[in-house]
């Protein structure tokens, strides 16, 4: 890594991590592209959390102005990159809140979307209440893991957190018995979507098509 500066090696691993995304949403169907965008959310509050710590580090090392000079150098009221300086504002909380454990977040948020658009919203409020499970013991949303009766860390706010996933849990409930019992999608409908999407994947993508035929 010496060899090569990071300014070609950064570039190289964008085209890759683009060439990756596409294959992935040219096998998906386009019911399931939201589920997508939506796990990459996580990821993006991870990169931003270390932009703004690298930052806010670089400015504190400069020092205070005072009087057209700089004096002082290093000396912020609070570190940069310690947990109090996350706790400045609530938008600094969430950010960091939902950057930290982010593989474990995309993979869960991306299972909800995806029941949520196949309309099997007790499977997705499965994968809430899983998610509540994760949050309590620090293995999404924290630093550390931890006794959920003993928060360790930034993880101040994991009831919250599990608080809403719990609610997220209850009204994907709702919605799955509205459907049971009231005006849910029949069988046929889902079906119906099902083959749409299926044609629409062989469309977008003829090789699987031609595969499909050898084999």
């Amino acid at each position: 890594l010496s060899i090569f500066p990071a300014e070609v090696l950064n570039p190289i691993i964008l085209y890759v991590g683009l060439v990756v995304c596409v294959e992935a949403l040219e096998i998906t169907p386009a019911r399931h592209w939201p589920a997508f965008l939506v796990a990459l959310v996580p990821g993006f509050f991870n990169w931003a959390q270390q932009v703004a710590s690298d930052f806010a580090a670089a400015v504190c090392d400069q020092g205070v102005l005072v009087d057209g000079s700089v004096v002082a150098s290093g000396t912020c009221a609070v570190s940069a990159r310690s947990n109090d300086a996350w706790t400045l504002s609530p938008t600094l909380v969430a950010v960091r809140t939902f950057g930290k454990g982010y593989i474990l977040t995309s993979i869960v948020w991306a299972a909800m979307v995806v029941y949520i658009a196949d309309r099997k919203f007790g499977m997705a409020a499965a994968w809430s209440v899983i998610a509540a499970a994760l949050s309590s013991c620090g293995l999404v949303h924290a630093e550390v893991v931890f006794l959920p009766w003993h928060p360790e860390g930034d993880a101040a706010y994991h009831w919250e957190i599990v608080g809403g996933y719990l609610l997220t849990a209850g009204f994907l409930l709702v919605i799955e018995l509205a459907q049971r019992f009231n005006k849910g999608p029949n069988q046929e409908e889902t079906v119906a979507a099902k083959e749409v999407d299926e044609e629409d994947v062989s469309t977008r993508n003829p090789s699987l098509t031609d595969n499909s035929e050898r084999v």
